[in-house]
């Protein structure tokens, strides 16, 4: 019989988003050691991607109902099992790997830990993220770096995100503390992660987080804005989440900048350009650009192929010289409408990206 850490990978690797199997340093069941015993493995690969009670799911198993109960919130609070509802009638779920469980360790992540995810961090995105067309985050521009004339829908706009939520929590950035515990630390701010709808009070709920006001989630906006962080919604239109992203510690963003043309890869419908004459030369736009995309000849120059429409370049300029514009109509990425045809257009994306030879 197969190791239960393999057959943990191997059930992972069914969700939409992927996981990747049988590396040769086996890193992958590394990770998933650091996260779930034996007997967790084996509960966590018996239960369904959707919402189900402890209930049903001992019905469904054979097992007994006070026992399931006990073992799966248990689970939640250690980030393995999502868990939804209020108590008395929770419901639990498996999720994905990425995005969703290895978020769901913030409070489990150890510096041993922590090391084996910086090793595996770029298999996990190439096998996984860089497939198919959809990803799981999109990249926004900042507000004030968008050409008066250049249009941004509302599922575009970091500050309707956050005054169309009911609930927000913020909690501390994954990958920043990632950095921190194996010895290099992020000078950028670490509370800037933002959770909406239901899904924040799992995070709130499980010490990962804390509830804040609209006022405060803008005021945390603007600090990661000046920052020179990136803003990333999830993948469909109603997002669920915001990360305000740094291009060395972020996984995505360290995933795209790997490649000779990020704009290929990255969700964005928008692009930098620079207006020559009011150009200073003073760099600081290259100094800030997370993806290298700049370079100053006199005046700044911006390398298409690299840009990612992010206006982290335009937000720093003190002449106002580089602004943000919108991409042609055939070159537009429009997100789904919701959190589940976008996970299912990741599914269909990444297992078609697979079966070219």
């Amino acid at each position: 019989m197969k190791d239960v850490y393999q057959r943990l990978a191997e059930f992972l690797d069914t969700f939409p988003q992927r996981f990747p199997l049988n590396t040769e340093s086996g890193i992958e069941l590394r990770i998933l050691r650091h996260i779930f015993t034996p007997e967790e493995a084996e509960l966590f690969m018996k239960l369904r991607p959707k919402p189900e009670t402890a209930v049903e799911i001992a019905g469904r198993v054979g097992a007994d109902p006070g026992e399931m109960e006990k073992a799966l919130y248990e689970m939640s609070h250690k980030g393995q099992v999502f868990r939804t509802g209020k108590a008395g009638s929770y419901k639990y779920m498996a999720t994905a790997f990425l995005v969703g469980i290895v978020e769901f360790q913030m409070n489990r992540m150890t510096p041993e830990f922590a090391k084996d995810m910086e090793e595996f961090t770029p298999i996990l995105y190439e096998a996984t993220w860089m497939k198919g067309k959809t990803r799981d985050l999109r990249t926004i521009p900042i507000a004030e770096s968008v050409d008066s004339d250049a249009q941004v829908m509302p599922y575009e706009s970091a500050e309707e995100a956050i005054k169309s939520a009911k609930h927000i929590a913020v909690s501390d950035c994954m990958c920043r503390r990632m950095k921190d515990l194996v010895g290099t630390p992020c000078s950028k701010p670490l509370e800037v992660c933002f959770h909406f709808g239901s899904g924040c009070h799992y995070f709130v709920e499980n010490g990962m987080g804390r509830y804040i006001s609209q006022e405060e989630a803008m005021a945390i906006l603007k600090e990661g804005q000046e920052a020179g962080l990136v803003c990333q919604l999830s993948a469909s239109q109603n997002p669920v989440a915001m990360c305000m992203c740094c291009d060395c510690c972020c996984g995505p963003l360290r995933a795209y900048k790997a490649y000779e043309k990020p704009s290929e890869m990255v969700n964005s419908n928008f692009f930098a350009r620079v207006n020559e004459e009011e150009c200073i030369g003073c760099e600081l736009c290259l100094e800030r650009c997370p993806m290298d995309a700049i370079e100053v000849d006199e005046v700044a120059r911006i390398n298409l192929d690299r840009c990612i429409g992010c206006g982290v370049c335009a937000g720093s300029c003190p002449t106002e010289a580089v602004k943000i514009f919108r991409k042609d109509k055939d070159r537009e990425f429009v997100p789904e409408k919701d959190l589940f045809t976008a996970t299912m257009a990741i599914y269909q994306q990444r297992r078609e990206q697979d079966a070219i030879p």
